[in-house]
């Protein structure tokens, strides 16, 4: 195979750019999130001293603390989400990158390979994100249904 001016190189080379816009955002994302976990687990401990729950609480006034600590363990989770996609891109621009200065079959096979695993990755969470809406409609209809059976036999 003559990667010499190959087509498939060249329209590799005018999605690199993009591929690359794209890392750097999931990459950007991903340290945000992760700023803001430490920030809201730092915030939300501080919660109780702030006066954000009383000791007449449940809890004895620890939901404050919980929930901060929460959300921020909650960000920090959404950023290892961020962190495959924007690795994966960033690896397909680079090879593409180097298999417009070097071409071969097996720099276009790895730099594929890249942008394979990407999109894998999207339609794994994909999957994961329609079962997710899926449960929480049924669970909606679920608690529907027993808020106004609920109603109906106190009314």
């Amino acid at each position: 195979m003559n990667l010499e001016n190959n087509a498939v190189i060249d329209q590799l080379a005018r999605t690199r750019g993009w591929t690359l816009f794209f890392a750097i955002m999931l990459w950007l994302g991903a340290a945000l999130l992760l700023l803001s976990g430490i920030a809201m687990a730092i915030l939300g401990s501080m919660g109780s001293s702030l006066g954000a729950a009383g000791a007449n609480s449940p809890l004895g006034g620890l939901e404050g603390p919980l929930l901060g600590i929460g959300i921020g363990v909650f960000y920090f989770i959404l950023a290892l989400i961020y962190i495959y996609p924007a690795l994966k891109l960033t690896k397909f621009s680079k090879k593409v990158s180097d298999l417009m200065k070097v071409p071969s079959e097996e720099g276009l096979v790895s730099a594929l390979d890249e942008q394979r695993g990407f999109w894998k990755y999207v339609g794994i969470m994909m999957i994961l994100f329609i079962a997710f809406y899926i449960l929480i409609i049924i669970g909606a209809m679920i608690f529907g249904i027993m808020g106004a059976s609920a109603m109906k036999s106190a009314g």
